[in-house]
């Protein structure tokens, strides 16, 4: 069998770094973005320079201006969609690349009006000194947008260029037969993906695939995805084996990885079905990724912007939280349980302890129920306020969790004696994305003990319900209903 055999999922150092790893900053949008910015910010700073250095318009309140106008206008732009059709034929009309610029200026002449409207009202009469010379300003809201427009051609012409060659996804081929071998051929001198492993079932490696590592087992292949070495899963398996594609999709619907079908199988067609090109040929979408690559930057961004000033104010209060813990009982105050993680691997999620010493379970197979006796009393009052959390703020931090998401749950817990992947078909898919530290569900009332199947599924229904409709927004909408049901202390 030609290639290398690996006994694990993890590649050759040459291809195995992680796919999160590559530079994002290179992406043409990414790039762009930057480029907008750039104009707006330098615009904005060249014309407040027509003021006279003594003038009422040089304040730190200026700059603070020009930023803010040309985060808004950048955020725009994205929100609709601009970004993402770089290098559209033919191009997106100049109109629309416009009104959210237009948009972003007039937003911030009209906030500053109302700013010196109310400190009038607020402060009495405006001395003459504080009013800024508004030239500056009305000459910047129409050089930056004209500016904008003349470079957007060559913008968005160079920064495709400086994209990388490659399409930048590395892909795990799943198949035997001809129509493998037919499509390794094709793919062996294509562009368009980078094969980072061979799955062949019952046969050898296909011609053209010389070369490619080889992957002893459908284990292997999930191994690598969990390790972020694959973000995509080619299947070029014959119809008859539909069984085995069955199989495929069972395995890793609880992972976030993109999985295309080659053209040969067309049996697995839905009418709601999406078809898309990889190198000229056309795959049938089986199962794409929760969050696109901005989707997952912009959500890490969230993380690490609300999460780091959180944990740091929360830090003087989580010491005395583990004083309070070490004082009342004896043990440890952390309490560090394995939980199901993204791409349904292990993660080690940290709680203050709320039980005492010799009655935590890390297994999670007794789950705590309402009035436990093996809690403290000073857990009692944490769960109540839901402080005993805090700690994954250093998860959330350290990027294994995120704020918002669904719940990890421990390993050996239970629905009425069931499993949860048995007691919910759709439990798995909960692990495409991130467990968070509080959820969709948790701010709707489905929290506390799964002692019953229904319970566990409406908790599946609300995570799954969060990830399809996922946006900064939910998040933060979901940030502010954790508080309120934080203050109604309705945890145990």
């Amino acid at each position: 069998m030609s290639g290398q055999v690996l006994q694990s999922g993890f590649l050759p150092a040459r291809l195995g770094a992680p796919v999160e790893t590559r530079l994002a900053w290179r992406h043409p949008a990414v790039l762009l973005a930057c480029w907008h910015l750039a104009i707006i910010i330098l615009s904005g700073i060249a014309c407040r320079g027509l003021n006279p250095p003594a003038h009422a318009g040089h304040t730190q309140r200026e700059l603070l201006v020009i930023l803010g106008t040309g985060m808004l206008a950048v955020f725009l732009l994205h929100r609709r969609g601009l970004y993402g059709r770089i290098g559209e034929h033919p191009p997106q009309p100049w109109l629309s690349f416009l009104k959210p610029v237009l948009h972003a200026f007039s937003l911030m002449l009209l906030a500053l009006l109302v700013w010196e409207g109310v400190a009038a009202l607020w402060q009495g009469p405006v001395p003459d000194a504080i009013l800024t010379n508004r030239n500056w300003l009305f000459a910047w809201a129409v050089t930056a947008p004209v500016l904008l427009l003349l470079s957007r051609d060559t913008a968005e012409a160079a920064v495709m260029r400086s994209a990388p060659k490659r399409a930048g996804r590395r892909a795990i081929l799943l198949g035997n037969g001809e129509g493998a071998a037919r499509l390794a051929t094709f793919l062996a001198c294509n562009d368009a993906v980078q094969i980072v492993g061979f799955l062949g079932f019952g046969g050898a490696v296909p011609a053209g695939a010389d070369g490619w590592p080889v992957l002893c087992s459908l284990r292997a292949a999930c191994a690598a995805i969990q390790a972020s070495e694959a973000d995509l899963v080619i299947v070029a398996l014959p119809e008859a084996a539909s069984h085995r594609i069955a199989a495929i999709m069972r395995r890793m619907s609880g992972m976030a990885v993109d999985i295309r079908l080659a053209p040969d199988t067309a049996r697995f067609y839905k009418p709601d079905a999406r078809v898309s090109s990889i190198g000229g040929l056309p795959f049938l979408h089986l199962q794409d990724k929760p969050f696109s690559d901005r989707d997952a930057v912009a959500k890490r961004a969230e993380d690490l912007v609300l999460g780091v000033p959180l944990l740091c104010l929360a830090a003087p209060l989580m010491l005395l939280v583990a004083l309070a813990i070490r004082l009342d009982s004896p043990g440890p105050a952390l309490f560090v349980q394995p939980r199901l993680g993204f791409n349904n691997s292990v993660i080690r999620v940290r709680k203050f302890r709320t039980m005492h010493g010799a009655a935590t379970d890390e297994g999670g197979s007794r789950q705590a129920v309402r009035g436990d006796r093996r809690v403290t009393r000073v857990g009692r009052l944490l769960r109540r306020t839901s402080l005993d959390e805090l700690p994954q703020l250093i998860n959330v931090v350290g990027g294994s969790m995120s704020l918002v998401g669904p719940r990890p749950h421990a390993l050996g817990t239970a629905a009425a004696g069931l499993p949860f992947e048995t007691a919910a078909a759709d439990y798995v898919s909960r692990h495409r994305v991130k467990p968070g530290l509080t959820g969709w569900a948790q701010v709707r009332g489905w929290r506390g003990e799964t002692d019953t199947v229904e319970k566990l599924r409406r908790r599946v229904e609300h995570d799954l319900h969060y990830i399809a409709h996922w946006s900064v927004w939910f998040d933060l909408r979901i940030l502010a209903l954790t508080v309120t049901a934080v203050f109604r202390g309705e945890a145990y």
